[in-house]
């Protein structure tokens, strides 16, 4: 356990002592609360409420850009300096190098994208017209973004373990966290596939019920398990270069 801390402590300077990481933040505060103002304008008398278009912005529109500007260097960046080599004759497992590195990169993700639920507060305090937001709803939404993104924080971490150019992992990732946000429409497309299989993996779904405080086990089952798995994988792969 100390040296999986140690590892996440060393994540997180990493990202934090970087200026562009402040750069990152603010720039990404300021898009969100622009394209969700946008949103908002655009549905007013509409049964659209903020907490439902505000996860759509997150999910939709940021998650895709964030998780691979994450995750594609934790090992990409690693084999290209050189400094894996280093990292794997440590007196520390595999296990703890990818646990470390994952948790890593998801306490950045929290931390960049939690300051955008402010928006809502923001919005209500300054729209006369906004109904009283439900607390309830914006846990449970903001439960389920935290899921998704440790789900696609994984598929980020496994494609960065793959490949040593930051440019490839960066199309690859991107590519991959498409697959659940598009999961429901790519099932959809199989002849034989079911009603109840359909609405079990799509996205829109979930956050629909969550925006409403409604909170549906079966897609944390599903995201959470994904992640286990991946990172299972990831630990695996790390093995497999060691004793190569």
């Amino acid at each position: 356990m100390r040296n999986t801390l140690l590892i996440w402590r060393r994540e997180l300077a990493a990202s934090f002592l970087s200026p562009v990481a402040y750069v990152f933040m603010v720039v990404f505060l300021a898009m969100t609360g622009a394209v969700f103002l946008q949103l908002v304008e655009g549905h007013v008398g509409t049964y659209a409420q903020p907490p439902t278009l505000l996860f759509k912005v997150l999910i939709y529109f940021w998650l895709p850009v964030l998780v691979t500007i994450v995750t594609m260097r934790l090992f990409a960046e690693e084999k290209r300096s050189g400094t894996i080599e280093a990292l794997l004759t440590a007196p520390v497992t595999e296990a703890q190098i990818v646990i470390g590195k994952y948790a890593g990169a998801l306490t950045f993700l929290v931390i960049a994208t939690a300051p955008a639920i402010a928006h809502l507060y923001i919005l209500g305090a300054m729209s006369p017209g906004i109904t009283v937001l439900d607390t309830g709803a914006v846990v449970a939404g903001g439960l389920f973004v935290f899921t998704l993104a440790a789900f696609c924080t994984a598929i980020g971490l496994v494609i960065s373990l793959t490949t040593r150019n930051q440019i490839v992992a960066a199309i690859c990732c991107f590519s991959g966290v498409l697959v659940p946000l598009l999961a429901g429409f790519l099932v959809s497309l199989f002849p034989h596939a079911s009603v109840d299989m359909v609405r079990y993996v799509t996205l829109h779904e979930h956050l629909l019920a969550f925006a409403r405080g409604s909170i549906d086990t079966r897609p944390l089952v599903l995201y959470v398990s994904g992640a286990v798995l991946l990172v299972f994988v990831s630990i695996r792969i790390l093995e497999a270069r060691r004793w190569k």
